[in-house]
């Protein structure tokens, strides 16, 4: 039993918790994607670490109606 946070295994949020695995690299900026957080994904199964990631790779923009 862990000595702070009287859990075994650790909980995610314990000093003594091991890393979260990294499961990917965001497709725009190489951040890598851990599995305690989500992630976002396109139609061609990219893998981006924000939306903001995402709409930047794929070059979306906001337009207004002229």
């Amino acid at each position: 039993m862990c000595e702070y946070c009287h859990q075994y295994p650790c909980h995610s949020r314990c000093p003594n918790a091991p890393e979260p695995q990294i499961r990917g690299y965001c497709e725009k900026c190489g951040e890598g994607l851990r599995e305690d957080y989500e992630y976002y994904t396109d139609n061609d199964n990219n893998k981006f670490c924000s939306y903001d990631c995402a709409v930047d790779y794929q070059g979306i923009e906001c337009k207004e109606w002229d």
